[in-house]
């Protein structure tokens, strides 16, 4: 609310001091009240409006006699042009029904004098439904010819003359407002546009906002958009990617509403607001649920075949009193145990990277392989880097690597990785079975890799070794470089095998062998986000 005592219209009272002189804006001395719209002379042709001074063409302000509980005892010729109402409807009427609600205490305040100052700013309903902003003034003295107050009301550039507590609603508020007008082409933008999508202010005004929309949501956006730009009964909630002026998405929520076909202003209203980290944590669930369903599904379905092992083989021992079967139960047992753990790191990866820390690449590397290292494999850590990260988990990552790599090299014909992985290896063409493995560990112009100089992925297999439940071993799980894949990715970083667009540079001094050979590529400290895991090599 607005209030400073301007343009106020003189006290509709005789002048009791200089007999019957009138001041400027005092009514006749018949008692009529002239529109202060009206040029002097015009007079208005209303039966029983008395001798007051007819509209002109595009009036912009109107007055009116009203008593303090808001009834309209008079209103003046200019009211059909500015609320579209007729004169006559409107008096008898309770002018408060027709101030919107947030701003009818002032209103009420200014006729009752209750405040002290009477000049309110506020909206009031045209016949049309809408509202238009208005700056009354009101009297302060009671017209005794109508027992009211003199309301003059004058229509507003609400863009000039909103409240305070509103503008300042416009210009910190992170929601987004948006008019266009009937061609679907901006009119305004809210000064927020420029902290939610990057943009000057004003710099979108004229252009249609469907060329920003992402090319996967275009369409549906469209259809949308022009149904709520001609049906002014629609009002639909859309969720759309948004271009930035950085060349980035973001999602918008954004509700439509249609304005009054008389509003010069535009044809629809847009509130957007941005909703990405709501998007992010529904896609993180999303995946953690996948996931849980992929776990129950192999836990249904897998970990039957084992089990019915096991009891098979425990009746056989009992009839026979064979401890054979009871080896092949054994081996079951450890089938399950490796699936049930592998799959619960799997369910696990979606909660995200917790507290990642700085440490050397090349640390991780060997703790990881004294637990999933072979005796008959040789580790290499070729140029160390540092990382930061998930310590834990890329550990893991090494070991299902390591275990990846020692399993191939051990397989004839090739096979998958047994508790790592779902790996396809191609008959060994570097030498014979006696030849030692090698593992090579080394930082990369871009991340690091892991390699080794066994016999390689199978071609036809290299599009699937990622893939959850890929296996070529008859006790393989399938999981192993799955989990691999998913550690990686939470980092914000992709793995990728060489050859397959995937190939580094690597420091001089370092042979990468020419077997199977997972490239790890992230971004470093400089291009990550702030926080963010990152390789520096």
């Amino acid at each position: 609310m607005t209030l400073r005592p301007t343009d106020r219209p003189a006290a509709a009272t005789p002048d009791t001091r200089d007999g019957d002189r009138r001041e400027s804006g005092d009514p006749p001395a018949d008692g009529s009240v002239r529109d202060p719209t009206v040029p002097e002379g015009e007079t208005d042709a209303d039966e029983g409006a008395g001798p007051v001074a007819s509209p002109v063409a595009g009036a912009d302000r109107f007055v009116a006699a009203v008593a303090v509980d808001g009834e309209v005892l008079f209103a003046g010729p200019s009211v059909p042009a500015v609320l579209g109402v007729e004169r006559a409807a409107l008096v008898g009427e309770n002018l408060l029904d027709r101030v919107h609600p947030n701003d009818r205490e002032p209103v009420s305040d200014a006729l009752s004098a209750v405040a002290t100052d009477r000049v309110v700013t506020h909206r009031i309903r045209r016949a049309n439904g809408g509202f238009v902003w208005v700056e009354s003034v009101v009297d302060e003295e009671l017209a005794p010819e109508f027992g009211g107050r003199v309301v003059t009301a004058r229509r507003v550039d609400s863009e000039a003359t909103f409240p305070e507590r509103f503008r300042e609603f416009l210009e910190y508020g992170t929601d987004l407002v948006t008019v266009v007008d009937a061609d679907g082409r901006v009119r305004y933008e809210s000064p927020s546009v420029e902290e939610v999508l990057g943009y000057e202010r004003g710099s979108t005004v004229g252009r249609s906002p469907l060329g920003y929309v992402h090319p996967d949501d275009r369409e549906r956006v469209t259809e949308r958009f022009y149904r709520a730009l001609n049906d002014p009964d629609a009002t639909p909630t859309m969720e759309y990617r948004y271009r930035t002026a950085d060349g980035d998405w973001v999602w918008l929520e954004s509700r439509t509403r249609s304005l009054p076909a008389d509003t010069a202003v535009g044809r629809l209203l847009i509130n957007s607001r941005d909703v990405s980290e709501r998007k992010a944590r529904e896609r993180r669930l999303t995946d953690r649920n996948e996931r849980l369903d992929r776990f129950a599904s192999i836990v249904s379905h897998d970990l039957r075949n084992p089990l019915s092992v096991i009891r098979a083989s425990m009746e056989m021992a009992k009839l026979k009193g064979d401890t054979e079967p009871l080896e092949r139960g054994e081996r079951a047992a450890d089938r399950i145990d490796q699936l049930v753990s592998e799959l619960l790191t799997l369910a696990r990866q979606g909660s995200g990277i917790d507290e990642p820390t700085e440490f050397a690449l090349g640390g991780v590397a060997r703790e990881a392989w004294e637990t999933a290292g072979s005796a008959d494999a040789t580790l290499v850590v070729g140029a160390d880097a540092r990382v930061r990260g998930d310590r834990g988990r890329l550990r893991q990552v090494f070991e299902n690597l390591y275990r990846n790599a020692t399993e191939h090299a051990a397989s004839d014909a090739g096979a998958d990785s047994g508790p790592t992985g779902a790996d396809a290896a191609a008959p060994s063409t570097d030498g014979g079975e006696d030849d030692p493995l090698t593992v090579v560990v080394t930082a990369t112009d871009g991340g690091f890799l892991v390699a080794d100089d066994g016999p390689g992925i199978d071609p036809t297999h290299r599009e699937a070794v990622f893939d959850p439940g890929f296996t070529t071993r008859e006790d393989g799980t399938g999981y192993g470089l799955d989990i691999v894949r998913e550690v990686v990715e939470s980092h914000g970083w992709t793995v990728e095998l060489r050859g397959d667009g995937a190939d580094p540079t690597c420091p001089d001094a370092v042979t990468v062998p020419d077997g199977a050979c997972f490239v790890v590529s992230g971004p470093g400290p400089d291009a990550a986000e702030s926080g963010a895991p990152w390789i520096d090599g």
